[in-house]
């Protein structure tokens, strides 16, 4: 059966810290306030349910406006909307735990409309995986459009001189070309430069890489033809092997932790290497985006100047070696670093 073709226009929203510090309860709390307000947003806009498509993210969702044309910047106009009803939000929010932000991805495309496995419809191809890649590139409270969208909108008046444009690495080391909107008249959206395009800090002399930091760099390095051979196979092949060697460094740092009183470890890969990346591929795309996130902001983010890319952490670069080997020279000697 031949997949039916339709115009999108994608909004990727994710909370920023989801989980951190968070119960479980504030959690949910969090994922209604962002429907309260996205519903709104859209009923706003006077848009037919039959031209939306919600699909949860798990800290998030995205938004799939399905042959909508006007008002020409309608994605823009959502999303600076759902900005200012979190401010307003976390204005009167007395409970830190249930304060929010928020990342904005857009980009737009001629997309497969689908049946999934529930039975309901839903969005597949290159314009919403893109919208994914570009809101992993925001900072809370920002708003990053992919190429096709900027093409259109900077040739009006109301966003000739809007934009800030950047330019990263997806898979393959293809260019993503990417553009903030920025409008420094509005109080709720970050205008900053977003953190993976800023020139990288050098790091301060006392700082030393946590021991799992440092498995993480050891694993790039033990793994290396692993990663080149399996990089690339998909659109969600990158995001699948930093999940695997996250979870294989916090493994490797609860073994080194064993003791008499706690002999068994719990550890998150119990499978081959293969098997286990085999089997990644084979979740959820959106739940390993949502991982990335919670990885990169717990552990990889502050030692991204030890990689040969800035936006993907696999392949350390001489630095990073180094730096291992200054700060933790017996790993290396086990992992035959020298």
């Amino acid at each position: 059966m031949k997949a039916e073709t339709v115009e999108t226009k994608h909004i990727f929203i994710d909370i920023v810290n989801y989980t951190y510090n968070r119960s479980v309860e504030a959690q949910t709390d969090l994922i209604s306030f962002l429907n309260e307000f996205v519903k709104k947003s859209i009923e706003k806009q006077n848009i037919s349910p039959e031209n939306v498509i919600y699909i949860p993210t798990g800290d998030g969702m995205c938004i799939s406006l399905i042959n909508v044309f006007t008002p020409y910047d309608i994605h823009i106009l959502i999303s600076l909307n759902i900005l200012e009803k979190i401010k307003t939000h976390n204005d009167s929010q007395k409970d830190e735990m249930r304060k929010f932000n928020i990342r904005i991805g857009i980009n737009e495309n001629i997309d497969n409309l689908i049946i999934d496995i529930n039975g309901n419809k839903n969005i597949s191809g290159s314009g919403i995986n893109n919208a994914s890649r570009i809101e992993g590139l925001c900072d809370p409270n920002q708003i990053l459009i992919g190429n096709s969208v900027f093409e259109k909108l900077v040739q009006r008046e109301n966003y000739m001189k809007s934009f800030k444009s950047y330019s990263a690495e997806v898979k393959h080391g293809l260019p993503l070309k990417v553009h903030q909107y920025v409008n420094n008249k509005l109080s709720f959206l970050n205008n900053d430069i977003p953190s993976k395009f800023r020139v990288v800090p050098i790091p301060k002399s006392n700082f030393i890489l946590s021991e799992i930091q440092a498995y993480y760099l050891l694993n790039c390095i033990k793994y290396e033809d692993f990663i080149s051979k399996n990089l690339g196979k998909s659109a969600q092949s990158e995001y699948s092997l930093q999940t695997i060697l996250a979870q294989l460094s916090e493994d490797c740092y609860a073994k080194a932790k064993v003791t008499r009183s706690k002999p068994d470890p719990r550890v998150k890969i119990k499978r081959e290497i293969q098997e286990q990346f085999n089997y990644i591929q084979t979740v959820d795309f959106w739940l390993i985006c949502d991982l990335n996130h919670f990885y990169e902001d717990k552990y990889l983010y502050p030692i991204r100047q030890y990689f040969d890319n800035l936006l993907y952490y696999l392949f350390i670069n001489e630095n990073g070696k180094k730096k291992l080997l200054k700060d933790y020279p017996e790993l290396c000697k086990q992992y035959n670093i020298k």
